[in-house]
């Protein structure tokens, strides 16, 4: 079975050993908007017009977020940059539903908890480590300098974006992965247009996140 990216980097956000989260639920929603857009972009869906990701192929992909994005952004009435999208996205439920689609698969297993004995939640632990084993392998390898091909490259933009990079990867020295993954992402890995998409992903991603921390910091401190 061949994962999406957002669900590969739901996988890498997640510890194996226990389930949890390595970077929080604000990181995590941006991250996943940033890899449907990417996604849609390595699957020339979308592509970036002035600065702006317009769809240029309306045709469905079978996947249900994926072809609902892209119907959403061709009914949007006019093209938006990759922040205004990743923004927008953020704020609906798709981690969840992709969280739930990988328990329903095998890749996780959803437990039901309860916080404080009180408030239930639903957590989700790594029952098949095959499919977490073998991406952090291929990606560890692309950081030691192997090829990168399309799909990791997109990856990886996004993991740095979303501040996962350190985290998923710390056997990495910091410097050399932050040397790395810039060298990565600014190769024309996949063509011009596919590249720009990528990178505004990625500035949309950390925009976003940015100021979605801000903005909860923010609140926190008023109360």
């Amino acid at each position: 079975m061949r994962l999406a990216l957002v669900d590969e980097l739901l996988l890498l956000a997640r510890r194996e050993q226990d389930g949890r989260s390595l970077v929080g639920a604000t990181e995590q929603d941006c991250g996943v908007a940033g890899a449907l857009l990417a996604e849609l972009a390595l699957a020339e869906r979308v592509r970036l017009v002035d600065g702006r990701i317009a769809v240029v192929d309306p045709s469905p992909l079978g996947d249900p977020d994926l072809d609902a994005l892209l119907e959403r952004i061709a009914a949007d009435g006019r093209p938006r940059k990759a922040e205004r999208w990743v923004g927008r996205l953020r704020r609906d439920a798709i981690r969840k539903r992709r969280l739930a689609r990988l328990a329903a698969t095998g890749v996780l297993e959803a437990r039901e908890r309860k916080v404080l004995g009180l408030f239930p939640y639903t957590d989700y632990l790594v029952r098949d480590p095959s499919y977490g084993r073998e991406l952090r392998a291929r990606l560890g390898a692309v950081l030691n300098g192997a090829p990168a091909d399309d799909r990791s490259t997109a990856l990886l933009a996004i993991v740095h974006a979303c501040r996962l990079d350190r985290k998923a990867f710390p056997e990495v020295n910091g410097r050399v992965l932050r040397r790395r993954i810039k060298e990565i992402t600014e190769d024309e890995w996949a063509g011009r247009a596919v590249a720009k998409v990528i990178a505004s992903i990625q500035a949309g991603v950390q925009a976003a996140t940015t100021a979605a921390v801000i903005a909860g910091s923010a609140g926190s401190s008023g109360n």
